[in-house]
C-alpha cells in the first residue's frame, strides 16, 4: 500500500490498514519451468510428444505504421536450424507461424522491398508468443553502389568502402571512417570514396569537415545525384540557403523523384521570401515523399499564407499540427492560424518567429483591438513548466498494435496467480536505496536535491486468512516524519499489487493492445478506481487528523512472456481538494533479480520515481534499489533493524 505523510506535520499516528501488501515488491518466477493451467488457443498437443504452439509477428515501420508492401517472413530454430513452412496473415492481423514446437529459441527474419532485413529473437516456452518487429527504410545514403565508366573501384578500396558503410549503418561512425581513409589512400581522386567519407562526417553533423570531400566529389563527377543531395544538405544545414539552391536544382534535375531535396529547396526559398517556389517545391516533396515528407507541411502552410491563400495555409499548418502536437512551436503555429481566420482588416505583419522542424514561421502581429484596460484575472497557480513531471497517462498514448488480440482475462489471472505466489513465498528481503528529494520552483530553478542512503528491510507476516502485515525499517526504525522533504511517500511500488485480488475488483480493467518495453513484446493494461465501488485502500494519504484514500488510475507493461509487470505507472483519477493534493504521478520499473541459494528469481523494483503536487509545491521523489538479499522466516536469520549506512551525503 502506498501511504504519504506530511513530514512537517506528522504525529505519532501510525497505519492502521491491515491489509498492506508490501510496498516493494512485484511477481516471483521461480527458475524451473511453470505449467500453464490450460492451452490457449492455437497451442496444440501431441500426445507423447513434444508440446507445439504459435508465434505471431506483427511488423511496422520504424514510426510505428503499418507497411505498404507485402513482407517475406522465414523461421530458424538456435538448436535445429531453418524451418519449413510460411508465416500467414497481413499487416493488421500478424503473421502467424504455427505448430512451432515449444521449449526452443527461434530466430524470425523479415524482409520487405525498401526496408533493412532485420531479425529478432523469439523464445517459445509454452502456449504462443507475440513479437513486434521494426523495419528501417533503406537509406540510399548508406548502400553502396560500386561506381561504374572510369569511376570504378580496385577490389581492395571497394572492400574497404562495403566496411565502413556497414559501421555506418551500426553508428560507428570513427571506424567507419578508418575504412574510408584506407580506400581514399588507395583511390584518393574516386569520386564515390570522396562522397562517403564525407557522408560520414555530415551525420555526424561535422560540416566544416564534410565540405571538402563532398565539394570534391561534385567537382570529379557533377552528373552524380547522391553527390549533388549530399553536397545541398550540407549548404542547406549551413543556412547557405543561395548555394543550396544552385546545388539541389541540380539534384531534381537529374533525380525528379528526389522528395528530400524538394524539401529543402521549399524550405530554402521560403527562407528567401519566394513563396511561389516554396508551394511549388514543397507540393513536389509532398508528392513523392508521402507520409514521410509530412513535415513539409509547415513548409507549405507559410509559403501558402505568403501567397494570400490563407484557407490552404490553415488547411496544410493544421495537418501538420494534427501529426505533431508536440511540436515545441506549437502555440506559435496555432497562433498563427488563428490571425490567418481573422478577417484581412485584422492582421497585420511581423518578423519571423523561431524555426520549427527546420522551417521559420511568420507570426503576423494583431493590432490593439481596443484602449479598454482589462479587469485584473484571478490568480493561477502556475506550474514551474509544462515538462516538470511526465504526462497523465490518459493524455500521451503509448504505441500499441491495437488488432493483436489481447487476452485480458488470462493476463490479469496470471498476473493475480504470481501475486500471491509472491505473499505465500516471500519472507524478507533487504537492499539499499538510494533516495533523493526535490522540489521544483515556479521559476524553473530546482531546490538543492538531498539524497540519502538507507538499508532498507521489509518482511511480511500473514498472522490469519486475508490479513497481510508488512513490516519496513529504514536504519533502525527511521519515521516517515525524519525522511527529507515536505512529504514522505512509503510503498510506491507495492501499486503492482492492483493485479491482487484484494485490489483487483476495486478497478476496470482494459487491454490496449501490444506493445513492448526495452525491446520486449509487453501487453499494456490500463486499470481505473471503479465509481460504483468505494475507493481502494491501495494508497492513501495520512494526515495528524485523517487519512484519504485516494482513488487511482494506471498502467501496466506485462511481459507477454513471463506475465510479469515490467513497467507500471500511475496517477491520480482526480485531485483530492481537501488535501490541496493537485497530482501525483508514479513511474516504477521492476528487473529481475535472482537468488541463487534459494533458486528463486523476483521481479524487485529497480526504480521508482514520484511527481507530487501538493498545497502549491512541486516535488519528485527517487528511489534506486540494489544490493538485493533474500532471507526465509524460520531460517537462523534473526530480524533485526538495519544498520545505518557508512556514509549520508546531500548534494552541494
Amino acid at each position: 500500500m502506498v501511504r504519504f505523510f506530511p513530514s512537517f506535520t506528522l504525529t505519532s499516528k501510525v497505519a492502521r490498514f491491515a491489509a498492506i501488501l508490501f510496498v516493494l515488491l512485484c511477481f516471483a518466477t521461480y527458475a524451473h519451468a511453470q505449467i500453464p493451467s490450460h492451452v490457449s488457443p492455437g497451442t496444440s498437443l501431441s500426445p507423447g510428444g513434444p508440446q507445439m504452439g504459435t508465434i505471431t509477428v506483427y511488423i511496422r515501420s520504424d514510426r510505428g505504421e503499418r507497411l505498404s508492401v507485402i513482407p517475406t517472413l522465414s523461421l530458424s530454430s538456435t538448436s535445429r536450424g531453418s524451418m519449413p513452412g510460411f508465416a500467414q496473415g497481413n499487416n493488421e492481423q500478424g503473421w502467424v507461424f504455427s505448430d512451432v514446437q515449444q521449449g526452443d529459441e527461434y530466430e524470425v527474419e523479415v524482409k520487405a522491398d525498401g526496408y533493412e532485413t532485420t531479425r529478432q529473437a523469439v523464445m517459445l516456452v509454452a502456449g504462443n508468443a507475440n513479437i513486434i518487429v521494426f523495419l528501417k527504410p533503406v537509406d540510399e545514403q548508406l548502400q553502396f553502389h560500386p561506381p561504374a565508366g572510369q569511376f570504378v573501384l580496385a577490389p581492395r578500396a571497394q572492400k574497404e568502402v562495403e566496411k565502413g558503410l556497414n559501421d555506418l549503418r551500426s553508428s560507428r561512425i570513427p571506424s567507419a571512417q578508418k575504412h574510408f581513409e584506407k580506400a581514399l589512400a588507395m583511390a584518393p581522386g574516386n569520386p564515390y570514396v570522396n562522397y562517403v567519407m564525407g557522408v560520414s562526417y555530415l551525420i555526424a553533423k561535422q560540416l566544416p569537415e564534410a565540405r571538402p570531400y563532398l565539394e570534391k566529389s561534385v567537382s570529379i563527377d557533377p552528373k552524380d545525384p547522391a553527390s549533388l543531395l549530399a553536397l545541398g544538405t550540407l549548404r542547406f544545414q549551413s543556412a547557405d540557403y543561395t548555394s543550396a539552391i544552385q546545388t539541389l536544382n541540380q539534384d531534381v534535375q537529374l533525380d525528379p523523384s528526389s522528395w528530400k531535396a524538394e524539401w529543402m529547396l521549399a524550405d530554402s526559398y521560403l527562407r528567401q521570401h519566394d513563396y511561389e517556389q516554396a508551394r511549388s517545391h514543397a507540393e513536389k516533396a509532398l508528392a513523392n515523399g508521402k507520409q514521410n515528407a509530412t513535415p513539409v507541411q509547415l513548409v507549405l502552410g507559410q509559403a501558402l499564407a505568403g501567397l494570400g491563400d490563407r484557407g490552404g495555409a490553415v488547411m496544410a499548418l493544421q495537418t501538420y499540427l494534427a501529426v505533431y502536437p508536440s511540436d515545441p512551436n506549437g502555440a506559435k503555429i496555432q497562433s498563427y492560424i488563428v490571425r490567418l481566420q481573422q478577417p484581412i482588416s485584422t492582421m497585420g505583419t511581423g518578423a519571423p518567429a523561431p524555426a520549427a522542424k527546420g522551417s521559420s514561421v511568420s507570426i503576423p502581429s494583431a493590432r490593439s483591438a481596443s484602449a479598454t484596460i482589462p479587469a485584473p484575472a484571478p490568480p493561477v497557480e502556475l506550474p514551474p513548466k509544462e515538462n516538470w513531471a511526465p504526462a497523465d497517462i490518459d493524455a500521451e498514448k503509448p504505441f500499441v498494435i491495437s488488432g493483436a488480440a489481447c487476452p485480458v482475462a488470462k493476463v490479469l489471472d496470471q498476473a493475480g496467480k504470481n501475486t500471491v505466489q509472491l505473499v505465500t513465498d516471500l519472507q524478507e528481503f533487504t537492499a539499499t536505496e538510494e533516495y533523493e528529494s526535490v522540489e521544483v520552483k515556479r521559476d524553473e530553478r530546482l531546490e538543492t536535491p538531498i539524497t540519502r542512503n538507507f538499508s532498507y528491510l521489509v518482511y511480511i507476516e500473514t498472522p490469519r486468512p486475508r490479513l497481510i502485515e508488512v513490516k519496513e525499517i529504514r536504519n533502525n526504525n527511521l519515521s516517515p516524519a525524519d525522511m527529507p522533504g515536505r512529504l514522505a511517500d512509503n510503498g510506491a511500488p507495492g501499486l503492482v499489487l492492483a493485479f491482487h485480488p484484494i485490489y483487483r475488483d476495486d478497478f476496470s480493467w482494459q487491454c490496449e493492445g501490444l506493445g513492448e518495453w526495452n525491446e520486449q513484446p509487453a501487453w499494456l493494461v490500463h486499470f481505473e478506481q471503479r465509481s460504483d465501488r468505494p475507493t481502494s485502500l491501495l494508497a492513501a494519504f495520512d494526515t495528524p487528523s485523517e487519512e484519504f484514500a485516494l482513488p487511482l488510475k494506471g498502467r501496466a507493461w506485462i511481459s507477454t512472456k513471463t506475465g510479469q509487470v515490467v513497467r507500471l505507472e500511475a496517477d491520480l483519477v482526480r485531485p483530492v481538494e481537501p488535501l490541496g493534493l493537485k497530482r501525483q504521478h508514479f513511474v516504477i520499473e521492476y528487473a529481475p533479480v535472482s537468488f541463487r541459494a534459494h533458486k528463486v528469481t523476483l521481479w524487485l523494483p529497480e526504480s521508482v520515481d514520484v511527481y507530487i503536487q501538493f498545497q502549491g509545491h512541486y516535488l519528485h521523489h527517487q528511489h534506486r534499489f540494489s544490493n538485493f538479499q533474500l532471507f526465509w522466516v524460520g531460517t537462523s536469520q534473526k530480524i533485526e533493524a538495519p544498520k545505518e549506512p557508512a556514509t549520508v551525503k546531500q548534494k552541494e
